[in-house]
């Protein structure tokens, strides 16, 4: 793909991305991301043909940027941090960028309550996540031990749930009384 069209599809999937996190899915169209754009109807069918589409791609691109934090911070972790600062890291990046937990949770509501195919994308991405959190448990903890595939269920489910408590307005999550039971509980 060149260059302009790999630029126009970007930004037509940011301009998506911030509209769909402030009106959500169902009450996004695709004239709202072709005005907002600054792109006729027209050119943005050229890109994107349906609504589903653009759901997709931005769906991809926010589950891999997540996948690819998490990465990041389990390769740096293995040579600088300590395992509660890992969990401390990882819980304060996804829970401070409002506008992907946002986006991750409007997805997901499309997922469960209408969109079969981008519920199958979630399905294999999350079992990425896990099987990348299971294994990061595993280093760190030095053992291998059967409640690292647990605790990577745990940890996703935990992350779900505080984003969407994030988003009714809870900020005051204690974040380090998390990581310390978890911690506990994986070096009892």
């Amino acid at each position: 793909m060149n260059d302009d069209i790999q630029d126009m599809k970007s930004h037509i999937l940011s301009v998506a991305s911030t509209i769909i996190s402030k009106k959500g899915v169902k009450n996004t169209s695709l004239k709202d991301i072709a005005q907002q754009a600054g792109i006729s109807k027209g050119t943005l069918y050229y890109y994107y043909s349906a609504k589903d589409d653009i759901i997709y791609d931005i769906a991809d691109c926010n589950m891999t940027k997540i996948s690819n934090e998490l990465l990041d911070l389990i390769e740096y972790a293995n040579n600088h941090i300590s395992p509660k600062e890992i969990l401390k890291a990882l819980f304060e990046k996804i829970l401070t960028d409002e506008t992907n937990g946002r986006l991750h949770v409007y997805l997901l509501n499309e997922a469960i309550t209408s969109n079969q195919e981008l519920a199958l994308r979630f399905q294999i991405r999350y079992a990425s996540w896990r099987e990348t959190i299971k294994t990061a448990l595993h280093k760190v903890t030095e053992k291998n031990n059967i409640q690292d595939e647990t605790f990577s269920y745990v940890i996703i489910a935990l992350l779900d749930g505080l984003i969407i408590q994030n988003m009714l307005g809870n900020t005051q999550v204690p974040i380090q009384d998390i990581i310390n039971t978890i911690h506990h509980s994986l070096n009892p």
